[in-house]
């Protein structure tokens, strides 16, 4: 059970852009190489960013942030490339017996529960921004340039 990489790297793209956006053009190639990614992948992640309006998008390449970041949360993100992953981040495992009355009940009883651990990581990844990651890439880098 876990959440795949596309939320990881979408933030890894939007850092990116964020960071060099006045230095660079952002093109899917140029994201690429940060991300160690294909620009065909690169390029699938900015399509779910756009159609959500986290990016835009400019013919010919180069990709800007459509919203300042501290309006761009990581469940932003996660929904806008990866929307029916958290449904699924707990499974349930397939076949309990029906002749049992446990194996009956399973799936009702673990409903309200694992409904409230989607609900918390919700709220948790809603809580965190983009400009909290600049942040901290700010402070990272500033601290890499001491030693």
């Amino acid at each position: 059970m876990k959440i795949n990489t596309k939320c990881s790297l979408a933030l890894h793209i939007l850092l990116v852009i964020a960071v060099f956006s006045d230095s660079h053009k952002m093109t899917s190639e140029v994201i690429a190489k940060s991300t160690g990614n294909n620009p065909v992948i690169v390029r699938n992640i900015l399509g779910g960013l756009k159609r959500a309006g986290i990016v835009n998008i400019q013919r010919g390449g180069g990709a800007t942030l459509a919203l300042a970041p501290e309006e761009i949360t990581i469940w932003k993100v996660y929904s806008a490339v990866d929307p029916t992953s958290l449904q699924n981040l707990i499974g349930l495992h397939p076949n309990p017996s029906s002749a049992c009355p446990v194996g009956r009940q399973i799936y009702e009883l673990l409903d309200e529960p694992y409904s409230a651990i989607r609900q918390a990581i919700q709220k948790s990844m809603s809580e965190q921004t983009l400009a909290g990651l600049i942040d901290r890439y700010g402070a990272s880098a500033d601290k890499a340039k001491r030693k």
